[in-house]
């Protein structure tokens, strides 16, 4: 879905000929954060570092697994902000406590 407010910033951030600079430059508003929770593939690490400066925890829920490289994980994994660092796992548990349904993968990742 497209973020109404902004269609145009939700969608380039969604375009997969985008350059690493534009996406980084889109991660500054919340319509270019929301089209980028939407793209698929792997982030380049200058876009999560991006979207960990200006989306806070709530972008970090989303960069997981195939989305992020070994090294942004260990870089969230130590970041200095207790709600960015477990942002993912709070979320888990969050599903877990109203019984949502999880993968096996999702809870081993949190």
């Amino acid at each position: 879905m497209t973020s109404l407010g902004h269609p145009t910033l939700s969608g380039l951030a969604r375009n997969p000929g985008a350059p690493e600079d534009v996406l980084v430059r889109l991660a500054v508003h919340p319509a270019g954060r929301h089209g980028l929770s939407l793209r698929r593939g792997r982030l380049a690490d200058g876009v999560v570092e991006a979207l960990l400066t200006y989306g806070g925890s709530d972008t970090a829920v989303d960069l997981r697994r195939d989305r992020i490289s070994p090294e942004m994980r260990r870089r969230i994994a130590g970041h200095p902000d207790p709600a960015i660092r477990d942002a993912r796992a709070d979320f888990v548990r969050q599903l877990v406590d109203i019984e949502a349904g999880i993968d096996i993968a999702g809870l081993e990742e949190a």
